[in-house]
């Protein structure tokens, strides 16, 4: 079973600036990517979703949230967006909070707030490049030799070490709390 994921930018807005507030208010694009990375995946190993709902693609760096990206890079200006609320660019691929210590998370449930917490806890110490290099190890990035290659959620369950059986399971949930969502936006 394939499950296309519908982007929640409001919600990966506030992920990120509670990790830059984390940081101290500011922080490289690509430890912000990887630690975000690792969060989305921690929360789907975990609770069975995904807390940004963004697509994945294998890249040189490691594994990261492609429309995530588009929004750090600047590629990407979404009207009304949380993003350019909350989060500046910076000089040195840095970006920075731009209401310090004021990092909203009410979108943001207890359990992937703990998330971000361990997270952070684990890596947030890390040299970047060096926590690109042990995303690298995770069985879903394949190395796209300069390019981008789609990681579908179904092979981050496979890296997991998901059984094919709960992997189709937590797929379907995931489908059907889209659909549940769409219908009542609809009314």
């Amino acid at each position: 079973m394939s499950y296309t994921p519908k982007f929640n930018e409001s919600k990966v807005a506030q992920l990120a600036a509670y990790f830059i507030d984390k940081a101290g208010g500011e922080i490289y694009h690509l430890m912000l990517m990887k630690l975000l990375y690792i969060a989305d995946r921690n929360a789907l190993a975990t609770l069975g979703y995904s807390i940004s709902d963004d697509n994945y693609v294998s890249m040189n760096y490691g594994p990261v949230l492609s429309k995530t990206l588009s929004l750090i890079d600047g590629c990407v200006q979404l009207e009304n967006s949380l993003w350019i609320k909350l989060i500046s660019p910076g000089r040195d691929h840095k970006l920075f909070l731009l209401n310090a210590n004021n990092a909203p998370t009410d979108l943001l449930s207890q359990a992937e707030l703990k998330i971000a917490d361990s997270v952070f806890g684990q890596y947030g110490d890390w040299d970047r490049f060096e926590l690109a290099e042990e995303t690298h190890k995770f069985a879903e990035w394949i190395d796209p030799k300069g390019s981008a290659i789609p990681i579908s959620y179904e092979d981050i369950l496979k890296a997991l070490d998901f059984s094919n059986e709960d992997t189709n399971n937590i797929l379907q949930s995931l489908e059907d709390v889209q659909q549940a969502k769409a219908f009542l936006n609809s009314l």
